[in-house]
């Protein structure tokens, strides 16, 4: 090594670290280091460089890689939470599918319930009619069904409900004014609501019984839109009803009215299939006459639409045993019918928990059946 070059750079090093160097540095012997004077040396500052820097290096190297960690655990949350979000939504949709198949199941099954009571040589007491699960051997040839699967049947006459344009068109609103005061109505209150249905379905502008009934001025000065009510014609649904006047107050008193009315039967009210509290009404008698004349005619097992029914054919011998007042039969026989023409057909089909129920109404089902109706109801 050159010491001439070994010389400078020791200089240089004592002039850098202590106050005074130079001075030192002129008057020391040649050769002599001027770090035995007190001043540090040169070769330990380096030394002492090297390691703080290579202390340094590591440091940087180790922040990077938990930075680079913790990037990789984000990642991976990231991907758990996108894989089970995608196996949740996937996990959904097999359910609406699985659900949605079983609903059309049931559908299906409540169709082929239908398909079978339209025939009109099939009585309502037929055990093909009860299939849950399926053994009629016959259907069992042609179809398969499930262990879980099957429908369940009901053939009714629609002349077992009352027939609310026959009654208003023939003028028979004493029936339904009977009606209403036995479901705990004043007999003002019939009378009010009576004379609005009445005023529904006739074809003029004039007021039944004013101020009683209700015509388009009336639906109009209580906010029901100018000339929209009433329609003037007969009710085509059973909901048309709900918009006649008063019948909010036939609600309060009887919640499930509906259950009481039709307007797809032929009209009269078949003795052979009505209850006893319409049947009482119409034929203005007691209930337990009637109660009586029900349990000869669902005969000896006293349950309705078996094959041991006892049906009567005779609407004046009804009259009688029932004890309805014979000065009024000129307008009581009129309501009744012992062979009405409609029937209701009532199916439902059902698939391991489900449910799907369907009512068509058929006229004529045991000649050219016509569908009068079809619409399926919350089971």
């Amino acid at each position: 090594m050159n010491p001439d070059l070994h010389r400078g750079e020791a200089q240089t090093c004592a002039r850098q670290t202590m106050p005074g160097s130079a001075h030192i540095g002129l008057h020391s012997p040649p050769g002599f280091p001027s770090w035995a004077l007190g001043a540090p040396a040169c070769p330990t500052r380096n030394v002492n460089m090297t390691k703080s820097h290579l202390r340094r290096h590591p440091g940087r190297r180790g922040g990077r890689s938990a930075s680079v960690l913790i990037a990789v655990f984000w990642l991976m949350a990231a991907l758990g939470l996108a894989v089970f979000s995608t196996v949740f939504v996937v996990h959904a949709d097999m359910e609406v599918v699985a659900s949605e198949k079983a609903s059309f199941r049931a559908m299906q099954l409540a169709e082929t319930g239908i398909a079978i009571a339209a025939n009109g040589a099939v009585e309502e007491f037929d055990p093909i009619l009860t299939q849950f699960p399926v053994t009629d051997s016959g259907l069992l040839k042609y179809f398969e069904f499930g262990e879980n699967e099957g429908f369940l049947v009901k053939i009714r006459s629609e002349e077992g409900w009352l027939n609310i344009n026959h009654a208003l068109l023939r003028g028979d609103r004493d029936l339904i004014e009977r009606l209403f005061n036995v479901w705990g109505m004043d007999l003002s209150e019939a009378q009010e609501v009576a004379s609005a249905l009445v005023d529904w379905v006739d074809a003029d502008e004039i007021t039944t019984a004013a101020p009683e009934g209700a015509e388009e001025g009336w639906y109009e000065a209580n906010g029901f839109g100018a000339g929209n009510y009433p329609f003037n014609r007969a009710f085509y649904d059973l909901e048309e009803m709900k918009f006649v006047r008063g019948m909010d107050v036939v609600a309060a008193y009887m919640p499930n009215w509906r259950n009481y009315f039709t307007v797809r039967s032929d009209g009269p009210l078949d003795l052979n299939e009505a209850s006893a509290e319409l049947i009482a009404v119409a034929a203005e008698t007691e209930v337990e006459w009637v109660e009586d004349f029900i349990f000869q005619r669902d005969g000896p097992d006293g349950i309705k639409d078996t094959e041991d029914d006892l049906p009567f054919t005779s609407v004046e011998e009804v009259l009688s045993q029932i004890q309805s007042p014979p000065e009024r039969r000129g307008v009581i026989s009129p309501r009744f019918t012992t062979n009405g023409g409609t029937v209701r057909i009532e199916s439902t089909g059902i698939y391991g928990d489900y449910r799907r129920k369907l009512v068509v109404v058929l006229r004529n089902r045991n000649t050219r059946p016509a569908l009068i109706s079809r619409e399926e109801v919350p089971f």
